[in-house]
């Protein structure tokens, strides 16, 4: 079997099992025009001090990054599934390098978020953000660069626990706290300094980032587009690099 041969059957039958898990996509489309609706309404009657903004309209990158952070962490439960039901197994005797497996793993994790993502984009009308074309590209682009980074840290996850309880404790944990510290819902130059600090050293920070700038313009990019695509870059690189020896090392 050719290693694109073996990637495409991994993302192949990774995408149809995403598309057969219908409460999985309605739950998270739902949770996300929730936290919209609801956050964004009460929240935008309160006055945000020093931001002169559209409340709702700010929070939109914020929650498409939080659909995908949910769906792309997530993803990483296939390869427990896969271990116990013996599928890895017989991947495993195919003459397919291992770093393929990974990436078709990968790349079903991140095209599953990246139609989250685009099912979300689409509503950007409704709060009144114009979403042209090219932003819709950018914003795609930045969705699968984002995505590829948390799916592989998903795999990363699930080769170091063995059952889908632990890897559901752990998502728990890593998930919230991510998310809160994004700036997702809250400008980061309003934070406190120890905030802004872990906004720093958290990667969703500069996806949430890249997506507002592209796709509401305010306020201003607080790190700069390109800082948050090369951060990005890096993180996916670095986290594709850790799955695939983690998979190693596992096998």
């Amino acid at each position: 079997m050719s290693t694109l041969a073996c990637i495409f059957i991994i993302w192949k039958r990774d995408i149809k099992r995403y598309l057969r898990e219908r409460s999985q996509i309605f739950s998270t489309l739902f949770t996300s025009l929730l936290w919209l609706v609801l956050f964004g309404i009460g929240i935008g009657a309160m006055e945000l001090k020093r931001v002169d903004i559209n409340y709702q309209a700010f929070l939109f990158p914020g929650i498409i990054s939080m659909a995908l952070l949910v769906t792309s962490v997530r993803s990483g439960i296939s390869v427990i599934r896969d271990r116990e039901f013996g599928f890895l197994r017989v991947l495993m005797i195919t003459p397919a390098p291992r770093h393929a497996l990974v990436l078709g793993k990968v790349l079903g994790g991140s095209t599953a978020a990246l139609l989250q993502a685009l099912v979300l984009l689409s509503l950007g009308w409704v709060l009144e953000v114009r979403v042209t074309p090219l932003s819709f590209a950018q914003a795609a682009l930045l969705v699968v660069l984002t995505s590829l980074g948390f799916v592989a840290l998903g795999v990363v996850i699930a080769n170091l626990i063995d059952s889908l309880e632990g890897f559901n404790l752990v998502m728990s944990l890593l998930i919230m706290p991510a998310f809160f510290t994004s700036g997702a819902l809250f400008p980061i130059f309003v934070l406190p300094e120890w905030m802004q600090t872990l906004a720093k050293l958290n990667p969703l920070s500069y996806g949430v980032d890249a997506l507002r700038e592209v796709l509401v313009g305010f306020p201003p990019s607080y790190f700069g587009l390109g800082r948050d695509v090369a951060t990005l870059a890096a993180f996916t690189s670095a986290m594709l690099l850790l799955a695939v020896f983690t998979f190693e090392r596992r096998s």
